[in-house]
């Protein structure tokens, strides 16, 4: 129950409150597993929806730390319409992330599970944002350009000219 607030209040820290969330826990041998579940979605011209899947995994250890394995899920999907036209763009995919740690767990495991998934879900979020978005703006400029072929080429060779004039106009160095 103490988990359920926790990530309630979680969610509506970093998703708003229109977001869902569920938290079931189960025993497991030496410990117990837990199963965080967030989904947000966006409605309008420019949707989307984030779905997060965390589980996680408590070993009880007996005069040591507790052992905790977080397997985080992320599928994304973004959709994107053009005004009154009728173009529309989708784009979507999904992220998986593991970590595992040792951790003191004398205050309870709250703490540390909302610390772990609270950190994989931000990087996560980064990579999406920064690798996965920039992979995306490559492929697309490596498959199609906004500049012709041809203007490229007459570029190249203008710049190719200039480059061999400005070389031949130098003096030898002795």
């Amino acid at each position: 129950l103490k988990l359920r607030l926790v990530f309630q209040i979680y969610m509506d820290m970093y998703y708003g409150e229109e977001a869902l969330s569920s938290v079931y826990v189960w025993d497991i041998d030496n410990g117990f597993a837990a199963a965080i579940l967030i989904k947000k979605t966006i409605i309008g011209e420019n949707s989307g929806s984030w779905d997060a899947i965390n589980i996680m995994e408590v070993t009880e250890r007996l005069g040591r730390p507790s052992h905790y394995k977080l397997t985080t899920t992320v599928m994304t999907r973004m959709r994107h319409r053009d005004g009154d036209s009728q173009y529309e763009m989708n784009i979507g995919g999904s992220l998986m992330r593991q970590k595992e740690e040792d951790l003191h767990s004398d205050n309870g495991h709250v703490v540390n599970i909302g610390t772990l998934v609270e950190g994989m879900e931000n990087n996560i979020r980064q990579q999406i944002e920064g690798v996965y978005f920039g992979k995306t703006r490559d492929i697309v400029n490596g498959v199609r350009s906004l500049t012709k072929l041809s203007e490229k080429k007459t570029m190249s060779r203008v710049m190719n000219a200039e480059l061999t004039g400005a070389l031949s106009k130098r003096k030898p160095q002795e």
